[in-house]
């Protein structure tokens, strides 16, 4: 799943490219799922509202919060009407086809505009300049919503997201206190959303082995220090990966259909068996952890890579 180093870099190429162009027409694609059914990636509204309500609507600015982006539009009077919510989930990648002049740009554009992956294509105009805005998403985890701008921060998704690492100003007593009443891994804590924002599985490994806090440790038996690290180590890494234009560890490319690099400076994550970058002596270990939800009859398990030598549980 990208997570915030990619949705950040996927934004600030969306920011360069599309601001200030006018949304003139939307096709949405439908494939079938493995169950023959046609999932829709439009969430909270009918597709013929959605596509009724981005005609003519201009793209003002594009903001993001942990792993959403929100596209704040406007009518030809330049007032803020609506706001257009995108989450990639697994595998969502947007592509910009006017860019993709090279061989190995195209190429990879075509490696996944599969039937399968196909979700929304945006067309988009300012005057002479038009630019065709692609959505693919293989594994449809992904979506969108429209709502009204004097709403969206008061409802679902926005309301429910945590501090973003990046962007807003961590409060480590508040985050110290939080944890000390819970009593769950410190691991599972950082991939929950609504406390801070814009982690997942790859970077909560590399997190935790920049603090060499054992991934099991429970929330609760954290110092107040510990606390203050994981935040800076989380800022650091989190904006290390960002100059590097994110992990391309599995399938990740840009919307330019360029892959980031920061997969060639992990230190933990998918490298079980490898000795430890701190030249410890150890190897670096996996283990699955449950990361529980409320809805899910199972629970998920994520795996976690860590050093046991300089990671130890006490």
């Amino acid at each position: 799943m990208p997570e915030l180093p990619e949705v950040e870099t996927v934004r600030q190429i969306l920011r360069a490219e599309i601001i200030g162009k006018k949304f003139r027409k939307v096709e949405i694609y439908k494939p079938k799922d493995e169950t023959n059914k046609r999932v829709s990636l439009i969430k909270n509204i009918s597709e013929e509202e959605f596509v009724s309500l981005l005609a003519g609507k201009i793209i003002h600015e594009i903001e993001r919060k942990g792993k959403w982006l929100f596209f704040i539009l406007t009518d030809q009077e330049k007032n803020k009407t609506h706001v257009l919510i995108s989450h990639l989930g697994m595998t969502g990648k947007y592509f910009i086809e006017e860019r993709l002049l090279t061989p190995e740009q195209k190429k990879m554009f075509e490696k996944h505009n599969n039937e399968s992956a196909k979700g929304l294509t945006f067309y988009l105009e300012n005057g002479q300049k038009s630019a065709t805005l692609t959505y693919r998403d293989a594994r449809r985890f992904g979506g969108f919503r429209l709502q009204t701008f004097e709403d969206y921060k008061k409802m679902e998704p926005y309301k429910n997201i945590g501090t973003d690492l990046l962007y807003e100003k961590v409060d480590a007593e508040s985050l110290f206190q939080h944890y000390q009443k819970r009593k769950i891994p410190i691991k599972n804590a950082l991939l929950e959303q609504k406390i801070i924002s814009g982690i997942g599985n790859i970077y909560a490994s590399e997190i935790l082995f920049g603090t060499k806090i054992h991934p099991l440790k429970k929330t609760n038996q954290l110092t107040e220090s510990e606390v203050k690290n994981i935040i800076c180590s989380a800022q650091s890494i989190l904006r290390e990966a960002l100059k590097w234009g994110g992990t391309s560890e599995f399938d990740f490319v840009n919307p330019l259909s360029k892959e980031g690099s920061f997969q060639n400076k992990l230190k933990v994550y998918n490298r079980k068996g490898k000795p430890c970058h701190n030249n410890c002596g150890s190897a670096i270990a996996k283990l699955e952890i449950n990361q529980e939800k409320a809805a899910e009859k199972k629970p998920k398990e994520r795996s976690t890579f860590f050093c046991p030598r300089c990671q130890k549980l006490e």
